[in-house]
Formats: C-alpha cells, structure tokens, sequence
C-alpha cells in the first residue's frame, strides 16, 4: 500500500480546513500575546458576574439581555465547573469559529495551494485589522452580528447548483449561526436582518429559473428553519420571564432604556408642574440625573413608563420628523463622501466596505453584469435605510455602527467570490482575483498598525485604570470586610475593564451599584435579601454594615438631601479613601439633640 500518497491524497483532501486552522490559531496567538482578552462593556462583565454566580452567589440562568435559552446552557457549564471563565471562552469561541467558517469556506474559491494561502493571508490580515478591538474587548452585541454575518456569507456562497437536499443540509451551520445570535441579542440581529435577506434575495436571484419546485424547496426550507430556531428561542424566553415580577421588570428597564439612550431625562426645572403631577420631588429627580435610582423605592415601573412618555411627547413637539430627516440625511451623505472628523473609529470599516462596492461593480463590469448591478443597489439601499434608522435614534455606539459595516463587507464579501468564480474567462478571471486581493491587502496593511497601537494604547490606559480598582474590590473582599456590604455610585464604578482569563474569581461579590440596568430586578433583590437588605434606602441608613462608595471629593450633598426631605436627616462620615480616587462612606441616621431648659435645671 502507496501510505506516501494516501497521505499526500487526504492533505489535499483537507487543505482548506488545515490551512483556515493555522491561521486562525495564528491571529488567536498573536492577539493574546500582544494582549489580554477583556469584556469590552460593564454590561458583558455584569453578565458574566449573573451566568458565574458572582452576583448572586448562584449561577443564574437569566442574565436579561440573552434569550434564556443560551444564557441558562452557559450557566449550567458554571454550574459544573465555576471557576472556569466560560462566558468568556464562549464569545472568543464565536468570534474565532466565524473566522474560521468564513476562511475555511473562502478558500474553495482558490484552484491552487498558492492561491489559497495568498486568500488565507489577506483575510487574516483584514480580520485582524478590522476586528482587533472587538476580538480583545469583546461586546456580546457585535459577537451577535459577527454571527448573523457569516450566516450570510455562508448561505450566499453555497453552490447554487446543488440538488435541494444537500443544499439545505449544506446550510444548516448558517441557521444555527442565526438562531444563536438571536439568543445572544436579539435586537442587534433584528438590525443586521435586512441585509441578511438582502443576501437571501440576491442568492435565490442567481438561480435560472426562480420558481421552480425545487428552489422553493430550497429556500422557504432554509427560511423556516431560520424562523423556527428563532420561535424556539423567543418561546422559552418568555416563559422564563412569565412571572409578573419579571414581567414588571422588564417594562421597568424597557423604559429606562429608553429615556437614558435615546430621549434624555427631562430637566427638573423646566418641567416642574409634570414631575409634581407624577409625585417625584426635585430631590428624587436628582436620582435619575445620576443614575442612582435604585435608592427610591418610589420610583417604580409605573413613573419610569410616565417620563419616558412625556420626554418623547417633549422631544416630538420639539423636532419636527420631516426637519430630522433631512438633517440625518445630510449627515449620512456628509460619512459617505467625507473625512472622519468625529467618526475616526469608523474610517477602515468604511473604506473596506467602499472597497468592496467598487470590486463587485468592477466584476459585473468585466464580466458582462451578471445581474450585479440590482444586487449592490439594493444592498445599498437597504444599508442607507437601516443607517437612517440609526442616525434618527441618534445613538450611534461603534458596537453599532461596527456591527452594519461588519454585516455589509461579509455579503459584499461573498458576492465578491460567487461573481469572481463566475468570470467566463480565465485571463479576465486570474488578473480580477489578483487586483481584488491586492486591493485588500494593501488595506488591511494600512489599517494594521494604527488598530494594533489603538489598542495598545487603550490597554495602557486601562491598566493604569484598572490598578486602583482592584485596591478597592481588593479591599471590599478582605477578610476585615468581607461581611460588609457597599452600594457604589454609578458613574464611579463604569471605568473598570475585566479581563476573561486573568485571576478569574466567580465567588459572590459584596458589593453593588445604585443604577443601571440590573436594577430594580429580580436578581438585584435576591442579592440585596442574601445580605440581610430589604431596599438600599433602608439598608444604607439603618445597617451598620452597609456602606456608601463614591469617587474621592465626589459630591455626597445629593444624597443627604435625599434622606433629609424623607424625614431621616443623615450624618455621612468618610471611612477611607483608596487610591486617592474613592471614597468610602458610612451613612448613619441622625439622632435628634436634647433641647435643655436652663430654667429647668
């Protein structure tokens, strides 16, 4: 037996997913020795904290912004092993196996072993151009779009001419990818969508005929298992939150959310007569202004869902939809031909992508259209509408703005290979896929150095950031304090940067924050009722060992004031100050002074 050449046979045979390994496992090494993997936002550090158990002392199945579905199976591997960094491990997974999936699928575009490498390099080098920041500070928003995307990409350069069975078994990973990003964040592939059935439309759009039995098979088969991974995933997610107290919840943070990212609070005193109408004082109004409104029991599901109505009334007389428009329509035109003044975060995705319309048109060009024309606009017209959409909420993030151009450069991406396979001519075809490829490896040599030192530098300062919050948690978990419980202002505690696989502890954390969006949950008065507090306004007052962190010289008046209009007059005494950044406070109630009469005496 000829074992030489069944060896050479089987790596020719497996080329494409050993060559896509090696250099996914390259940038995988490159990044995590230059760097270390962080979670990008407080709101993916604060979920990692509920699936671990380190907030409530119990792995928890709902983490709120994930579908239950996923976050109760990340909380089972928790379950059976805490002290592993899973949630962690679970995004760079996603984020490395997309990858993978793109490249590994590329490379059958390639006829050659040089050809392939040279496509495996370019990609490595845009991937890592391009998606450094988010692969080191990892956001679960953009890892739900980075999913969605290469479902696109899979789907559109699946061969066409497959018979409908195995096209649809070729096409189960796509789904999969689209039913977990939906379980990861919902509302970020709801945005992403319509340019995943931009995709759709275009791949269904190359067939001959189009309404045949077997490509209505194909399609509506591939459409309904996406709908049913998503029914599956919404239908357990409700269930798990049926209850009324979560129900409450829910409506409580929905309208949060959206007063605090998209209307703005309004202010106290241009808008006294409505806050009197509502029962909230001037000094519970200072409570929303600072994020701390976990100290008011007052203000509940019910007034929250009252603000956000009159600041939306408020925000609609006072900007006209048709003015808006026009004014956002300007701005985008101004992104599409202009330098990033403001949006400097945006410049290379931005580039690739124009990279990317101007390749596609420059193949339906030389090779006779091919229908492409109708496919780059009617992304470009779907793309316009979805960045309106954005610029009209006027919150636009880089996880955001990020994600559209991520969605948008893999589907260009995967036309950009389905109509270069296509060029009839080979002379035509070789010197195409070679501008092609050149043109994006000079950008992504470009991009490359300035992204690493951004990076670098943001690492720097996080460090430097990161050093005098661990001197407080140090200091909240010491043996001394270990019983004590602390509430920390809001704005101070959004500046601390965990990273994933560095002195991991998922053992139950003693203190929390007076805001955000974990507040008034479930959750949060589980792990208030775990150390003996029945609301944080009695807690803070009335238990010896509750105390109150704030940054060092941070004004505390606020919260005096508070306490003095609820009839319990406080004394705040600074305990000790770390770092020379934070203070910690005990808050104790004020016993009334004996009046003496002198007469008396």
């Amino acid at each position: 037996m000829n074992y030489t050449g069944l060896f050479k046979g089987w790596i020719k045979k497996n080329q494409n997913w050993m060559i896509a390994l090696f250099f996914v496992i390259g940038v995988g090494i490159f990044v995590g020795y230059r760097f270390d993997y962080c979670y990008g936002t407080n709101d993916d550090r604060l979920m990692k904290d509920i699936l671990a158990g380190v907030y409530t002392g119990m792995p928890e199945s709902r983490n709120i912004f994930m579908q239950w579905l996923l976050s109760a199976f990340i909380s089972l591997f928790y379950r059976g092993a805490g002290d592993l960094p899973w949630y962690g491990l679970f995004l760079c997974a996603c984020h490395f196996g997309c990858f993978f999936l793109i490249l590994k699928r590329s490379l059958i575009f390639a006829e050659n072993l040089s050809g392939k490498l040279i496509i495996a390099f370019t990609e490595a080098l845009l991937f890592t151009g391009l998606f450094l920041n988010h692969l080191v500070y990892a956001m679960f928003t953009v890892t739900s779009a980075l999913l969605g995307s290469t479902a696109a990409f899979l789907f559109y350069t699946t061969d066409i001419t497959l018979p409908a069975k195995v096209f649809i078994r070729k096409n189960i990973p796509a789904v999969l990818l689209v039913s977990v990003a939906f379980l990861i964040r919902w509302n970020m592939l709801c945005l992403v969508f319509p340019m995943i059935c931009v995709a759709g439309i275009a791949k269904w759009g190359c067939e001959q005929k189009i309404f045949t039995k077997e490509n209505v098979t194909k399609y509506f088969t591939v459409i309904g298992l996406i709908f049913a991974g998503i029914l599956i995933g919404q239908l357990t997610h409700m269930l798990a939150y049926g209850s009324e107290e979560w129900r409450a919840y829910i409506k409580f943070n929905d309208n949060r959310s959206e007063l605090y990212d998209f209307q703005g609070i309004p202010s106290y005193e241009e808008n006294r007569e409505f806050y009197d109408s509502i029962g909230l004082s001037e000094k519970e109004e200072i409570l929303l202004d600072n994020y701390n409104l976990g100290l008011s029991e007052k203000i509940d599901e019910t007034m929250i869902e009252q603000i956000a109505e009159y600041s939306i009334a408020q925000n609609s007389s006072e900007n006209s939809s048709a003015g808006k428009f026009w004014e956002k329509l300007k701005y985008y035109i101004h992104r599409l031909t202009n330098n990033f003044d403001d949006t400097d975060s945006d410049y290379s995705w931005h580039y690739a992508v124009i990279l990317g319309y101007f390749a596609l048109l420059l193949l339906g060009i030389l090779g006779k259209w091919r229908g492409v024309i109708w496919k780059l606009l009617l992304l470009f017209v779907v793309r316009t509408l979805l960045w309106m959409y954005i610029l009209m909420g006027g919150r636009m993030p880089e996880r955001i703005t990020h994600s559209l151009y991520l969605c948008e450069l893999c589907i260009l991406a995967a036309m950009i290979l389905v109509e270069w396979k296509q060029v009839s001519c080979k002379k035509i075809g070789k010197f195409l896929g070679g501008f092609v490829t050149l043109g994006f490896a000079v950008l992504a040599l470009i991009i490359l150095p300035p992204s690493i030192k951004q990076v670098e530098t943001k690492q720097i300062d996080k460090e430097a950031t990161n050093a005098s919050f661990k001197e407080l948690y140090a200091y909240f978990s010491s043996d001394e304090n270990a019983d004590n419980f602390y509430l920390i202002n809001v704005s101070t505690w959004v500046g601390y940067s965990e990273k994933m696989f560095e002195d991991v502890d998922n053992s139950l954390d003693n203190y929390d924050i007076m805001g955000g969006w974990i507040c008034k949950s479930p959750l949060q008065k589980k792990k208030l009722e775990g150390f003996g507090i029945s609301n944080m306004e009695c807690g803070l007052k009335d238990k010896e060992n509750v105390y109150f962190v704030c940054n060092s010289g941070g004004d505390v008046h606020w919260l005096e004031d508070y306490y003095e209009e609820h009839g319990t007059p406080v004394e705040i005494v600074s305990v000790i100050t770390i770092c020379d950044q934070f203070e910690v406070y005990a808050v104790t109630e004020k016993r009334p002074q004996l009046i003496i009469n002198e007469e008396e005496l």
